[in-house]
C-alpha cells in the first residue's frame, strides 16, 4: 500500500483479494471500454485487466500515484493513464462500463455527472458509503433518487465490512450496479427543468405540493393535498 496517502482525496485502498475477485468478477464481458476513476494503486485494475477490456482509461487525481501507475502499465497498450480530477474532466467517449471505489466526500456530485453524460454508459459498477448506498435504493423517492432512477435501475450487489481497507474508513461500504434503462424517463432537454423541480420538491418536504407547486399545472385526478415525505 502506498506510504503517500492524501486525507483530501480521501484515499481508503481495498485490500481484501475475494472483495478484489468479487467486484472483477461483476464485469460482464470481455473486449468492453472501460473507465475506472481512482485506481489508487492499481489492487482493482488488475482484477478488470484479467477481463481483458478493449481499451481501459484510468482517472486518477493523485501525481505520485499517477507516478506508480505509469511504472506499473506502461506495458499496457490498451490503457490510456490520464491524471485529472474526473470532476473537470470532460468525457466525450463513449464508454461501455464505468467503475470506481468513489471517494466518499464527492459520492453524489461524480455519480450525478455520469448518469447524465450524454454519451452516457450502458454499467456503472460503483462502491458507496453504505448509508448513501441506501439513500439511492431507498423505495421512497428522495433528492438523490430521484433523477438516477430517470437513466438507470440499481441493484445491491453485496456490502463490504470497512476492515477490507487500509487505512481502516469510519464507515461500512456497499457495491452497486446501475443499468441504464432502455427508456429515459425525462428527455435530455427536461434535465435542468426537472433538477429546479425537485429541489422545489425536496427542500420542502412537510409542504404540501398545494403549496411547493403553485406554478405547476396538474391533472383534477392529481392529490395536491399530499406531502413529499409521503411519497
Amino acid at each position: 500500500m502506498p506510504t503517500f496517502l492524501k486525507k483530501k482525496f480521501s484515499q481508503n485502498f481495498l485490500i481484501d483479494g475475494n472483495i478484489l475477485n468479487k467486484i472483477g468478477n461483476l464485469i460482464p464481458a470481455q473486449n468492453l471500454n472501460i473507465l475506472e476513476i481512482g485506481p489508487g494503486d492499481g489492487k482493482l485494475t488488475d482484477k478488470i485487466i484479467l477481463k481483458k477490456p478493449k481499451n481501459l482509461t484510468l482517472v486518477e487525481i493523485d501525481e505520485e500515484l499517477v507516478k506508480e501507475l505509469n511504472k506499473k502499465y506502461f506495458k499496457y497498450e490498451a490503457i490510456n493513464l490520464i491524471k485529472s480530477d474526473i470532476l473537470k474532466l470532460k468525457l466525450e467517449k463513449k464508454y461501455h462500463l464505468i467503475i470506481s471505489n468513489l471517494p466518499y466526500h464527492i459520492s453524489s456530485q461524480i455519480l450525478l455527472k455520469l448518469i447524465l453524460l450524454e454519451k452516457n454508459p450502458e454499467i456503472l459498477i460503483l462502491m458507496f458509503q453504505k448509508e448513501f448506498a441506501q439513500r439511492v435504493l431507498d423505495k421512497k423517492l428522495n433528492s438523490l433518487n430521484s433523477i438516477v432512477k430517470c437513466f438507470y435501475s440499481v441493484k445491491l450487489n453485496f456490502n463490504i465490512s470497512k476492515n477490507c481497507f487500509r487505512p481502516i474508513p469510519r464507515v461500512d461500504s456497499s457495491i452497486l450496479t446501475f443499468k441504464k434503462l432502455e427508456k429515459k424517463l425525462i428527455k435530455r432537454n427536461e434535465i435542468d427543468n426537472f433538477i429546479i423541480f425537485k429541489r422545489k420538491l425536496f427542500t420542502q418536504k412537510r409542504k404540501s405540493l398545494k403549496n411547493i407547486l403553485k406554478k405547476y399545472t396538474f391533472s383534477d385526478n392529481f392529490n395536491l393535498n399530499l406531502r413529499v415525505e409521503s411519497f
